[in-house]
């Protein structure tokens, strides 16, 4: 490769100032000669920040009646083009609604609740058990109440007309 390579009127730009190449003069000389420190760079325009990644659309989650739905309508489509129209439709993929299909059989579904609703449905199950046992003892207290009273022969009817 010969390193005596001129160019004849050629043009380098470098930051915001364009160089003229002699072309009697080799590039290699050219560019030994060139001054960096009187070329000024730009800075103000250059865009120095980092790019965010194009965003995602977020994840769809499906309940698990429209997964019902999706897969008893498969079931009703009579050929592979009916199939693949309903799934272009909806915006789903066939591996998808195989995965559902495997969940159903599996009956793997699951409650579309959050964890915390499901603690409130247990603490409230919870506090349903022992306030029926609380009942439970009231009423069984009253009835202890009412067979003191008969053996005693202590009326409590009798109380309440002796106050008329």
């Amino acid at each position: 490769m010969n390193t005596k390579n001129t160019f004849l009127d050629k043009a380098l730009e470098v930051g915001n100032k364009t160089l003229r190449l002699d072309g009697t003069k080799s590039i290699e000389e050219q560019i030994k000669n060139i001054n960096f420190d009187t070329l000024s760079f730009d800075t103000a325009n250059l865009d120095t920040q980092v790019k965010m990644k194009q965003q995602r659309a977020p994840k769809r989650k499906f309940s698990n009646t429209y997964k019902l739905q999706i897969l008893n309508a498969l079931d009703a489509c009579k050929n592979r083009d009916e199939r693949a129209a309903l799934l272009r439709k909806e915006g789903l993929y066939y591996a998808r609604v195989c995965a559902w299909k495997k969940q159903f059989q599996e009956e793997q579904f699951t409650s579309n609740k959050t964890p915390k609703s499901i603690l409130l449905t247990q603490q409230l199950t919870r506090e349903v058990t022992s306030l029926k046992k609380k009942l439970l003892q009231a009423e069984a207290i009253i009835d202890l109440q009412k067979k003191v009273s008969e053996l005693l022969s202590i009326n409590i009817l009798d109380y309440d007309k002796s106050e008329m």
